[in-house]
């Protein structure tokens, strides 16, 4: 027979420790003309003797009333809404749960006790338990966290001095799904780490109205991209991998992931390296996936056109320092060719027509100079570059000496979803009519002309392997060297990724996903570099959420010719 909670609350064999009357105690029918009084005195003859009784109790255990630890004493338990996700999926409750305690002086034979113990209760480890029950402690905690099926397996074992604290316990039904984003409580009730952070005094006051929290998360989109980065982490042989999915014109996140996953019900099990979020914990420098900003700011200034021809046929030297493509070109190249190609001497000279200043001014509004505001705890500012010299401006062009979070870059892709203006990302999801606060970085007229360009990287530049069935997706991948044991970029250690917007005739979602060190294999054709591990795993992404999101593939387009390194 199943119980619930309300009936054990009723049950007096599930509160071993509140007081019961006798079943057989006389009924005394008071006097008419006395029963007022006679109630008070019965009131009041209880209650003393009570007092006494218990006065007894700490007397005989020889220590003084204020002193002595008697009975267990529930722990406050703090009040916590349901989390779910924007289609009212659970993602996160509160259940009720019971801690396992002892009184040591009170257990007859503590290694018996601890071996029966373990036979009910998973994961109790007896030798421990049994350690606990010989202390000279008047009062221990055995075991957090038990069920109310575990906690009647016990109380029918019938131990003495073994009693249970009523607690509430966090539970994420979901598992693994969206463990980094939601973040855990700890011991105390309070949130740690993610969204339970963050939102921590949003959480309890939404309980105390009896509402829950809706988050932005669509728990089929975040699913989609989970497997998906997993299946590209494992077959790159990545230390570890991130994916963000943002509706741009909200700013809401769709998804956010980090790869190896971590289980919010166990916040203490895994190793440093899945506890990492790398999607919102950690900094990296993006590389080329910053290079439509360089010419989106320079078409803004009329520094650019897109029709002009730009000498890639040799290094370029900044400051002593040279700068070289990793394919050099034949010939002149048109500004398509050296996005399409990700050519780093093409976009260190556009940075150097924008300048160092104005430069700074687009990124401060691209919101990539400060941690953003999205709703998630132990976010990091990013690295910034160190002065403002014609080197650090030339490698900001294409990407390097600027180490923000992913999540920073997926907000910053939602200026291709807004016409040149950027929405902060969040975590809330965003109640239809209320207003979305833009903020103004690049004209329409030079976001939709550098829109071309990332269209023209997918269709025949580095990241073709997105173009999967005619999604209509642009983007630009990123391939950035990361700092080895002596401080000098390794072109061994990688991070490579993809930032994307989709549907490319009138975008309105930007996806960006990016492994972290991945491996030179056979299924990646040997090659590291985010046109081949993180762009495929963005087009199939795509194609699994685009049905949720109300668009089909797009029409496939004719074959298109093009060459180029991924």
């Amino acid at each position: 027979m199943r119980v619930s909670a309300r009936d054990m609350m009723k049950d007096a064999r599930y509160a071993p420790f509140a007081p019961t009357s006798h079943p057989h105690a006389p009924v005394v029918e008071p006097a008419p003309g006395r029963s007022r009084i006679n109630r008070l005195a019965i009131v009041m003859m209880a209650v003393f003797g009570l007092l006494a009784a218990r006065a007894v109790q700490l007397s005989l255990a020889g220590a003084p009333a204020s002193a002595r630890v008697a009975a267990p004493v529930a722990m406050p338990v703090l009040a916590r809404a349901d989390l779910v996700d924007r289609n009212g999926v659970l993602m996160a409750t509160m259940l009720p749960s019971w801690t396992l305690a002892g009184e040591p002086e009170k257990v007859w034979d503590a290694a018996q006790a601890a071996r029966r113990l373990a036979t009910v209760v998973p994961g109790l480890d007896a030798a421990a338990t049994e350690r606990r029950l010989r202390s000279k402690s008047k009062f221990v905690h055995l075991k957090p966290g038990l069920t109310t099926s575990q906690r009647r397996a016990v109380h029918d074992l019938g131990i003495a001095g073994i009693s249970f604290e009523r607690e509430q316990r966090r539970v994420y039904p979901n598992g693994v799904l969206a463990g980094h984003a939601l973040g855990s409580v700890n011991r105390d009730g309070a949130g740690a780490g993610g969204v339970e952070a963050a939102l921590d005094a949003d959480i309890r006051r939404a309980a105390e109205a009896g509402t829950q929290v809706a988050l932005s998360i669509d728990t089929r989109i975040q699913y989609a991209l989970e497997t998906e980065l997993a299946d590209a982490a494992w077959g790159a042989k990545a230390k570890g991998g991130a994916g963000v999915i943002l509706d741009g014109r909200t700013g809401e996140v769709l998804a956010i992931a980090s790869w190896p996953q971590v289980d919010p019900n166990a916040p203490g099990a895994g190793t440093d390296v899945a506890r990492l979020n790398r999607a919102t914990g950690a900094v990296f420098e993006m590389g080329s996936t910053l290079k439509p900003f360089t010419a989106a700011m320079a078409l803004d200034l009329d520094q650019l056109r897109l029709a002009e021809r730009f000498d890639l046929t040799a290094s370029l030297n900044v400051d002593g320092v040279t700068i070289r493509d990793p394919h050099p070109f034949a010939g002149p190249a048109t500004i398509r060719e050296a996005m399409s190609h990700s050519s780093n001497v093409a976009m260190a000279q556009v940075a150097l027509r924008v300048g160092a200043a104005r430069q700074r001014d687009y990124l401060g509004r691209l919101g990539l100079l400060e941690k953003p505001s999205i709703e998630i705890g132990g976010m990091p500012a990013p690295l910034l570059p160190r002065g403002d010299s014609r080197l650090t401006t030339a490698v900001l062009g294409y990407g390097h000496g600027l180490a923000p979070t992913l999540v920073a870059l997926a907000g910053a892709y939602t200026v291709f979803t807004n016409g040149g203006a950027r929405t902060n990302p969040t975590m809330l999801r965003h109640a239809d009519g209320d207003p979305v606060r833009r903020t103004r970085v690049f004209s329409a007229l030079s976001t939709q002309e550098t829109l071309q360009l990332m269209r023209d990287v997918v269709v025949e530049g580095t990241a073709r392997r997105a173009d999967l069935g005619g999604l209509d997706i642009a983007g630009k991948t990123g391939t950035a060297e990361k700092p080895g044991a002596d401080g000098k970029y390794d072109p061994d250690v990688l991070f490579s990724s993809f930032a994307a917007v989709f549907p490319a005739r009138a975008p309105r979602y930007v996806i960006v996903l990016a492994l972290d060190e991945p491996q030179r294999t056979a299924e990646n054709g040997n090659l590291a570099t985010g046109g081949a591990v993180a762009a495929p795993a963005v087009g199939r992404v795509v194609a699994r959420i685009a049905p949720f999101l109300a668009h089909a593939p797009a029409r496939p387009e004719g074959p298109r010719t093009g060459g180029g390194t991924p």
